[in-house]
């Protein structure tokens, strides 16, 4: 008897992590936003170096036109949904040739994490940060897919 329930449960943690890989994936295979950024033409990485300091959970490159998630940086789906929400925004606000609200409309929203958060980039980029975190809290899956078509005519 104890011999069984140890093989079962030997067996049961033998496929958590690929229950737990088969969740992420569904997740990003499912999210609205991510197949609206991919059909745009953006490429999405899942990982690169700068992931594996642990301290970012994603970024978006202008230039290259590259959206990174930082996949094993993210506790948890909610979270990695935020991160796709916050990079998409950026590339709202590039569509947009600059952030969407005026400063002084964004600070009715922010919450004191809010500037912690932004306090460890450069003061060039206060504002767009702050619209980006502020709207992935704040907005849908669907206002993020809808603002992201409006603004890059997609």
């Amino acid at each position: 008897m104890i011999k069984r329930l140890t093989i079962a449960i030997a067996a049961i943690l033998s496929l958590s992590p690929v229950a737990k890989a088969n969740v992420v994936e569904d997740y990003i295979y499912s999210n609205p936003v991510l197949k609206a950024v991919h059909a745009s033409g953006t490429k999405i990485k899942f990982t690169s170096d700068r992931c594996e300091t642990g301290k970012i959970y994603g970024s978006y490159n202008s230039t290259t036109d590259v959206m990174v998630l930082c996949i094993k940086n993210h506790p948890n789906l909610a979270e990695l949904g935020d991160t796709i929400r916050h990079e998409t925004i950026h590339i709202i606000q590039m569509c947009n040739g600059g952030p969407i609200l005026g400063i002084q409309k964004l600070t009715e929203f922010a919450k004191p994490t809010d500037w912690s958060f932004i306090s460890q980039y450069p003061t060039a980029v206060h504002h767009i940060e702050l619209e980006a975190n502020i709207g992935a809290r704040n907005l849908s899956d669907a206002q993020v897919v809808t603002n992201f078509v409006k603004a890059c005519n997609q």
